[in-house]
């Protein structure tokens, strides 16, 4: 008897059967697309309604709710400038904070490739200074304030500058530049551009260079990277760099001395540590685009690192805000002739996104003692900026520029908010009379992006709508998400830079 087949098993699609199954696919595929492509336009719209702005009097606020009693300085912020409108691009949905903590530590091995960095610091190199500006000697404290002389209209100077925040080279940073025969250029490679549109670019440097007698180089938590991670900085366009951190006594008193003889070595601009008591004590001013400016930093503290070395090292080489006299230190630079006075306070806790009241309260008291703009850092995480309006001793008022925090430039972190932060932009402009403004402030968002055994800073808005070639999904909605995380602190109050 012939096997017949079983009518109830799987029968062979015809072809018509087959390819009316397949338009029907392509059809419900077109239009699950344009559902979601409606899906993330109406999206966009809401988070750009309904995005928070920061009021006009939000600084004012900050700094109020801080500052001692006693003398009461109105603080207000500019107008809304005109911002630069984001891309439109879709926002990922929040992500939730992990619990925040510092790096893990892992040992390097002392096996290093032939092209590693040399393991002595140099012996007292002479300093190169960077091509745009000049050193000015310190004039002796005794020589009377240089008294501001109305310049006619043409001849007024201006000089635009940008500033990057914490520069971290965190244990797996180092690594991946050890793999790759200690290069560091192509971490920041996607961010050239950006740190060399302007006159002069400022950093922090958090943590230590060079190498120190046996030890490894290391990350979190006592960070010392090799000297030649300082190249691709003053490659890319970095001219100055501030050393008062919580990190720079992390190889002791030895270290710090270490990495003034580098960063003077590969021809940067510093103030915030120091060699000697003698050099502490003297004015730093450099002169960039024919404006001298004057420079004073500090830190709140060194890890604890202050309680455990000698009075040379906590003292002498590391200025701590607690301990400091700003009017003081201020005068100091005006006696030198320091026409702007920027001020970098290393302050506040670690992973938050608003200033606490010690913040405030130096940033009145740097303001009223006579600093003209105030650049704050630490945080990890980008704070607030704004004017404080400061009354002069014969009636007339100042603005103060104050930025509580820029965030990170460039690490290891991933916990949210960390992962990004913002280039300052901003103009120092002359006016006749002889005084100076800090105008035509923006910020650039930045995201660092850790993937495929690098880690590497970007431009994040530039990637809106276009992103880098390799960026997966994840870090894509990320850095998107993070990019808005930004904005949410900063509003439009000033002119947001998309690259």
């Amino acid at each position: 008897m012939q096997n017949r087949p079983n009518p109830s098993g799987p029968r062979r699609m015809t072809r018509q059967q087959y390819e009316a199954l397949m338009r029907q696919r392509r059809q419900n595929r077109i239009a699950i697309a344009i559902m979601a492509g409606i899906a993330v336009l109406i999206t966009v719209a809401v988070i750009l309604i309904l995005r928070p702005k920061p009021s006009t009097d939000a600084v004012t606020a900050m700094v109020d709710a801080g500052s001692a009693p006693a003398p009461q300085a109105e603080v207000t912020v500019e107008q809304p400038a005109q911002a630069v409108q984001p891309e439109a691009a879709a926002q990922p949905a929040a992500v939730a904070q992990p619990a925040a903590g510092g790096v893990d530590l892992a040992a390097l091995t002392d096996t290093q490739p032939e092209n590693a960095p040399p393991a002595e610091a140099p012996a007292q190199p002479e300093a190169t200074l960077v091509p745009e500006a000049t050193l000015v000697p310190a004039i002796p404290q005794a020589v009377e304030s240089v008294a501001s002389t109305p310049r006619p209209a043409g001849a007024l100077r201006s000089v635009r500058m940008r500033v990057v925040g914490d520069i971290m080279f965190c244990q797996s940073q180092l690594v991946f530049a050890r793999d790759s025969g200690y290069d560091f250029h192509n971490q920041f490679e996607m961010i050239a551009e950006q740190l060399q549109n302007a006159d002069y670019t400022m950093g922090n440097m958090e943590g230590t260079i060079g190498k120190y007698n046996k030890s490894n180089y290391s990350g979190y938590p006592q960070f010392n990277a090799p000297e030649v991670a300082l190249e691709p900085l003053k490659d890319d366009g970095i001219d100055f760099l501030t050393l008062a951190n919580n990190h720079m006594l992390d190889r002791w008193s030895g270290g710090v001395k270490n990495t003034v003889d580098w960063v003077e070595h590969y021809g940067f601009a510093h103030v915030g540590a120091y060699r000697t008591r003698e050099e502490r004590e003297a004015p730093v001013i450099y002169e960039v685009g024919g404006i001298r400016f004057g420079f004073v930093a500090y830190t709140h503290s060194t890890n604890t690192m202050e309680n455990r070395g000698t009075d040379e090292s906590a003292v002498a080489l590391v200025p701590y805000i607690q301990k400091a006299d700003f009017a003081a230190e201020i005068q100091r630079l005006r006696n030198a002739g320091a026409e702007v006075v920027i001020a970098f306070p290393h302050w506040g806790k670690e992973y938050v996104r608003s200033p606490d009241d010690t913040q405030k309260k130096y940033a009145k008291q740097l303001a009223e003692a006579g600093a003209d703009i105030i650049i704050g850092s630490h945080s990890h995480m980008v704070q607030p900026m704004g004017y404080q309006t400061v009354a002069n001793a014969d009636g007339s008022s100042r603005q103060v520029f104050t930025m509580f925090s820029m965030g990170n430039f460039i690490s290891d972190h991933t916990v949210q908010y960390t992962d990004n932060g913002v280039i300052l932009d901003f103009t120092v402009n002359e006016h006749s009379d002889g005084t100076f403004t800090c105008d035509s402030v923006g910020y650039i968002p930045t995201y660092t992006w850790k993937q495929d055994g690098a880690i590497r800073v970007l431009p994040s808005g530039k990637y809106l709508n276009d992103r880098p070639s390799g960026m997966d999904d994840e870090n894509y909605n990320r850095m998107v998400a993070s990019y808005y995380e930004i904005i949410e602190v900063l509003g439009d109050q000033f002119q947001l830079i998309n690259g």
